[in-house]
């Protein structure tokens, strides 16, 4: 990991080099918490500098290519600043187009600024972020909408035509989510009317519109996820795959691994709020065609474990939701997911399990689609909002 000391003392040198250049923003409202006066500057070369840059989700630098990383569904930044365009030198390495969502100055629209990034042979391009805004202060939040398995991107530096000021203020609320494709909204965009047409690309994916975005945004939560498609919690096919969630936790990214140095581990330095936990689609997909060890008593046996781990940094009090239901609706997975809840309650009190409505093509094998992401989106709002007030943390 990047020596924070270092990189603190890098951005001040860097800010104070700029900040001369920026005096024609000297109008923007650029006060950080405590009212001390982040300076201003053109351009960002450590985006782990929180003065300037809000971080979501699991990101980590890279020595190797010298900038930071971010491969998670959701994950991305927000920053804010005086002019009318903002550029990122990127590197994008994968096997489809990366493709991110654009924010401005609250935009709430994951459809309305979409940005397709192609695979640059591990060479950094400067791209547009933004462009062609007002002369002024914005803010501008930028949200992966593509899985973890197929691309990811590298950013080494961010700049701007006028001046980056204080970070704006994140969310209070922040919700981790463990998952799969249901939780990085694979297929979410596809046409499934008349028939569904099972079309699962970059295209017809978008991490910002499955039930955990729908749910954050009620919350007026921040929200990060780990997990991809395909993944289990536990029963994988073990002469295919190299790692399931349980077994994988503590990486950057559920496919990259520590031993190999493929990337630092995870630190749990931030603690959210929330924790919800969707996963056993695929384990009990697995046991139909492969021999995995599989059975619902292993797989609240799996969660129990899971929660425990999680809890050993997190604590025992905040809300937890254990979750089935919008595909394989009749596996017997919602009975594991409860008897896992029950089993934990006495040490987690706020914990619950979730049976979502199956999803409309679930008939047919089929994800869920953006209405059935925002129907459970409601319900896991509706469900932490009580787990909140029953520990004295009511949101409303």
């Amino acid at each position: 990991m990047k020596n924070k000391f270092f990189v603190k003392m890098l951005a001040l040198t860097l800010s104070a080099v700029v900040v001369a250049g920026c005096g024609a923003f000297a109008g923007c409202n650029n006060n950080s918490d405590g009212g001390n006066k982040v300076p201003e500057t053109q351009k960002i070369e450590d985006l782990f500098d929180d003065r300037y840059v809000n971080l979501y989700g699991r990101n980590y630098y890279n020595e190797n290519y010298e900038g930071t990383t971010f491969i998670n569904s959701a994950s991305g930044f927000e920053l804010k600043f005086c002019g009318t365009a903002v550029y990122a030198n990127i590197c994008v390495i994968g096997s489809r187009s990366s493709m991110w969502s654009v924010f401005v100055d609250g935009e709430t629209d994951s459809n309305a600024r979409v940005l397709t990034f192609k695979e640059t042979r591990g060479l950094f391009v400067k791209n547009t972020l933004v462009e062609g805004l007002s002369d002024g202060e914005h803010v501008v939040k930028v949200l992966k909408r593509t899985p973890s398995n197929f691309d990811r991107i590298i950013v080494s530096d961010l700049s701007c035509d006028g001046a980056f000021i204080a970070a704006p203020e994140k969310p209070a609320l922040n919700i981790e989510f463990y998952g799969d494709s249901i939780t990085c909204g694979e297929g979410v965009l596809r046409e499934y009317q008349p028939s569904d047409s099972r079309v699962y690309t970059a295209e017809t994916q978008n991490a910002l519109q499955a039930y955990t975005a729908y749910c954050a945004s009620e919350l007026g939560a921040s929200f990060s996820v780990f997990g991809r498609g395909g993944i289990t919690l536990k029963f994988k096919n073990a002469a295919t795959e190299a790692f399931s969630v349980l077994d994988n936790y503590k990486s950057m990214a559920v496919d990259l691994s520590v031993a190999q140095g493929e990337c630092p581990e995870y630190d749990f330095a931030v603690v959210p709020d929330a924790v919800v936990i969707y996963l056993g689609t695929n384990d009990y997909l697995r046991s139909l065609k492969y021999t995995t060890g599989y059975s619902l008593s292993g797989m609240q046996a799996a969660l129990i474990e899971f929660v425990d781990k999680l809890g050993a940094y997190y604590g025992t009090d905040m809300p937890i939701v254990l979750c089935s239901g919008m595909m394989v609706h009749n596996s017997g997975l919602a009975g594991a997911v409860s008897g896992a809840a029950q089993t934990l309650k006495p040490k987690y009190p706020y914990i619950a399990a979730l049976d979502f409505d199956a999803g409309v093509t679930e008939s047919v094998g089929g994800h869920p689609v953006v209405e059935d992401s925002v129907k459970a989106g409601a319900q896991l709002a509706q469900t932490l909002k009580t787990l909140f007030e029953n520990s004295g943390r009511p949101l409303d």
